[in-house]
């Protein structure tokens, strides 16, 4: 439903339910149940006019114009003024002293006659005068009521201001917090790039070493690896700009990159790779898994002495998950930790609440868990 719709939906089904309250307690006083009688009476009008006018002036007028402004002393001026005409209009009482005499008209009309104007010498019967119109509100000042304060009315008007005053404010505290999500947005986005371009030169120096040391040694995989190194950076430049990409690229660019490393390994080195599971719609942030296989390669194969290393990634409808063992060979140094530690902040920026990252060292085996929910089901 179209939000303006609805607001007026609300503010008719609001003042709806205020007239039905009034009438209700009126219909108390006068006992007749006349209820249309009542709704349809020119005080009754009246007193529903004056805080509708009173809502709607403080809606739309004094909050957004002198509030939100810091025009707080002209607003209190205002506001006081506006009280101090309630005060003496005294609309609620004025209200129920017209529907209780009109119902006293209505049902003892000579009884009320005879109160407010006693017969003289030489009026009998039905010569008794008929009250001029108004004359109940214009009775002599010893039968008036002694003045009091209308609390009640006074009541309503403070209501009608404060609701007012409540839905300039909560409208004003939703923009707020939409401009705040969206800075945080923004700020998220500029963020994840930088990481992005942080983790993917980072990647690629690293691979093209490998593949000068091939052509070093004019070795026959030369061009196969240039290839895959292809397909590699296409999937960076192409795919990686993404948040998140299906996990079968991905996987794709994982293959081609384990490929590229193995160019390299000598006898002494083993490698156990597998991927298992359905792909179906599961989606995985891009390079998120490289991090720690590249990591695997880099600390913990050797062509000098004898290495085993496990790469196991398994996927389903609910996720992802990624094992790692290997041995350590080599500590890391002052750039070595760039790729983890990017690695590390862009889940918690991509999957707040939805990964599990377990890094152990024991006995000289580096081990690393991740578990993935899938952010985009």
């Amino acid at each position: 439903m179209n939000r303006n719709r609805l607001t007026i939906y609300t503010h008719v089904g609001g003042w709806l339910l205020f007239a039905f309250l009034i009438t209700s307690f009126l219909n108390n006083v006068r006992g007749d149940g006349s209820w249309m009688q009542i709704i349809l009476s020119v005080p009754f009008l009246i007193f529903i006019l004056f805080y509708m006018g009173v809502f709607y002036l403080n809606l739309y007028v004094l909050m957004p114009y002198l509030v939100l402004k810091k025009h707080y002393l002209v607003y209190t001026l205002i506001a006081i003024a506006l009280f101090a005409g309630c005060f003496y209009a005294r609309p609620f009482e004025q209200l129920i002293r017209r529907a209780r005499e009109n119902a006293m008209m209505q049902m003892h009309p000579h009884n009320v006659a005879d109160r407010m104007f006693p017969l003289r010498p030489g009026f009998q019967g039905n010569n008794r005068p008929t009250p001029p119109p108004g004359a109940f509100m214009n009775r002599p000042a010893m039968l008036q009521k002694q003045f009091r304060i209308d609390l009640l009315s006074l009541i309503l008007f403070l209501m009608a201001m404060a609701a007012g005053a409540m839905l300039v404010l909560a409208k004003q505290w939703r923009i707020t917090e939409r401009n705040k999500a969206l800075v945080e947005i923004q700020k998220v986005k500029a963020e994840l790039a930088f990481l992005k371009v942080q983790v993917s030169p980072h990647f690629l120096f690293n691979t093209l070493n490998n593949i000068y040391a091939l052509a070093i040694t004019k070795n026959e995989n030369t061009a196969s690896g240039i290839l895959r190194l292809s397909n590699i950076m296409r999937y960076v430049t192409d795919e990686a700009k993404e948040d998140f990409v299906p996990i079968v690229k991905e996987i794709g660019c994982i293959n081609d990159f384990i490929e590229l490393q193995k160019l390299r390994l000598s006898k002494n080195s083993t490698l156990d790779y597998s991927v298992t599971g359905k792909y179906g719609n599961v989606k995985i942030a891009p390079l998120i898994l490289m991090a720690f296989i590249e990591n695997v390669f880099k600390h913990g194969i050797s062509n000098h002495t004898s290495t085993k290393a496990s790469i196991a990634i398994h996927v389903n409808e609910k996720g992802i998950s990624l094992k790692t063992r290997n041995a350590v060979i080599r500590k890391n140094d002052n750039r070595d930790g760039i790729g983890l530690i990017n690695v590390k902040q862009r889940l918690e920026l991509l999957y707040p609440g939805l990964h599990k990252l377990q890094i152990s060292e024991d006995n000289g085996i580096f081990t690393v868990i991740l578990e993935l929910g899938n952010a985009q089901p």
